[in-house]
């Protein structure tokens, strides 16, 4: 039975035992990671040094991708020939993509949405329209695994009549491509729900605990944990046989968690706008190329749409990554040339908002696709996670697990079979109950991860904050200055985090 007051376990409740594997991460591909690793029988431990999916994971397109763009090649197309080991690796990369797309839509249905997509086929586009053709019904035929793209292609005149978005496109076009697509109804749950499964095969899970030095010592890891929860203090040893690194962007700036000079992930930034388009257009969304000839799409939210994205290097800490007056100025200018008519300014941004995506490298200047379990012969038991996004989070966390079992060797356990439970209906959510039982630490856990209301694009929960932050002290033992001080911080945080430009 849950006590009327929780009371979260003090940092040196972690120190009295040796650890099978540390997860340093609690995004989609840490949760993962320790969701398969308990599946396997080993004793686990996940943490972060805030909240669970608070991180990049919190800052994603919301796209389970179809993979197609994937199979665009980085170099001339005369150059095709030539390459064809490049050629095969990007079909094998587009192939799992389709893969995970299948097994997350086969096993967290109650977390996406279905959206029909168009891709318009321009004068002048970067890639022939057969290849493009090509590409879509290739990846349908070859890799779908039950779930159909229902791929199809109109004239112009036909997608204008079945959708008002592609009337409003600028002219000319040849054809319409249009399909079916999955959006994450909600990315930041998907972690949440994946880190409450692990827990449930045996992970220990510990959010708000930062690490702050690893040192190898012999055939183990110490780790130094650093309390980071508010008007808490207290830093705690363990010892761990092995750790995964999926710290995402942050991977290479673990201290102690780099055993190499060269970087393993490359950040790209990516910038998200919200806006109100028509009100025809709702539900519609459409992917294309923006003017430089990188991936450009315009996707349903709600009564919204977000377009986007930009496509930055950045090398500054993600921490620090906001987004610019002029990038949105950028993403106002491509949807513009897109759709001439809606002339668009900043007025018209509800908020914005952007990530950094963690891409792999060999070399520390090169993006390599494919997602990464890195290992290093000087650093055994240490694997660092590189390159994946939300939809790939299974697979990667199956390369976590297996480069672990093939250090550690295996174990027997009976929790491989089981699945995530769908979540109760919205009518039944115990808000109480979540508190105590999801790993609620602050305000802004309550209202932007374990409840959709921090995603209403109206006021990003705003308006709820009050009457959460109430039931929150209740449940947590808050003083009413402690429930101030978060309700303040939840919207120092908010704007923080979504930009509204000037």
């Amino acid at each position: 039975m849950i006590s009327d007051s929780y009371k979260r376990p003090a940092l040196d409740s972690l120190s009295n035992s040796t650890y099978d594997v540390v997860v340093i991460g609690a995004g989609a591909v840490g949760c993962a990671s320790a969701r398969e690793l308990a599946a396997r029988g080993y004793k686990t431990l996940l943490v972060d040094r805030a909240d669970i999916g608070s991180g990049t994971s919190s800052r994603s397109s919301r796209l389970l991708y179809s993979g197609v763009g994937y199979l665009a090649p980085p170099f001339p197309l005369w150059q095709a020939p030539f390459r064809a080991p490049q050629l095969w690796q990007l079909f094998l990369y587009a192939r799992t993509i389709m893969h995970c797309r299948a097994e997350l839509v086969a096993d967290m249905p109650y977390r996406l949405t279905k959206h029909r997509f168009h891709y318009p086929f321009r004068k002048g586009d970067q890639y022939p329209h057969w290849l493009i053709d090509f590409g879509f019904r290739f990846m349908e035929t070859v890799a779908s695994r039950q779930v159909p793209l229902d791929y199809r292609t109109l004239s112009p005149q036909q997608a204008a009549e079945e959708s008002a978005m592609i009337a409003g496109l600028s002219s000319p076009l040849s054809r319409v491509a249009v399909f079916d697509e999955y959006m994450y109804d909600w990315p930041e749950r998907i972690c949440v729900d994946t880190a409450l499964d692990a827990e449930k095969r045996g992970a220990i899970i510990r959010t708000y605990t930062q690490v702050t030095q690893i040192q190898r010592n012999q055939n183990t890891w110490d780790l130094q944990l650093t309390e980071q929860s508010p008007g808490l203090e207290g830093q705690t040893h363990i010892t761990t046989r092995a750790i995964i690194n999926a710290a995402g962007p942050w991977v290479d700036r673990i201290n102690g968690g780099n055993q190499t000079n060269i970087k393993r992930v490359i950040g790209k930034k990516g910038v998200n706008v919200m806006i109100r388009l028509p009100d025809e257009w709702r539900g519609q969304g459409l992917e294309a190329f923006s003017s430089k000839g990188e991936p450009f799409y315009v996707f349903p939210w709600r009564q919204y749409h977000f377009v986007g994205p930009t496509e930055t290097v950045v090398t500054e800490n993600p921490d620090n990554v906001r987004v610019l007056n002029s990038e949105v100025d950028y993403i106002l200018n491509e949807t513009n040339l897109l759709f001439p008519k809606l002339n668009l300014k900043r007025h018209d941004v509800q908020h914005s908002w952007c990530g950094v995506r963690p891409m792999s490298t060999t070399d520390g200047e090169n993006v390599s696709l494919p997602v990464r379990a890195i290992t290093d012969p000087t650093a055994p038991g240490l694997v660092t996670m590189t390159g994946s996004y939300i939809m790939m989070h299974r697979h990667a966390g199956r390369m976590a697990a297996q480069a672990i079992e093939n250090y550690l060797g295996q174990r027997d356990s009976a929790a491989k079979g089981m699945l995530i439970q769908p979540p109760s209906d919205s009518s039944d959510i115990n808000i109480p109950h979540i508190i105590k039982t999801e790993h609620v630490v602050r305000l802004s856990d309550l209202i932007r991860r374990r409840l959709p209301d921090g995603l209403n694009p109206l006021d990003l929960g705003k308006s709820k904050a009050e009457k959460l932050s109430q039931l929150a002290a209740q449940s947590l033992g808050w003083t009413d200055t402690h429930r101030k001080q978060e309700l303040q911080h939840f919207f120092n945080e908010t704007d923080h985090i979504y930009h509204l430009p000037n």
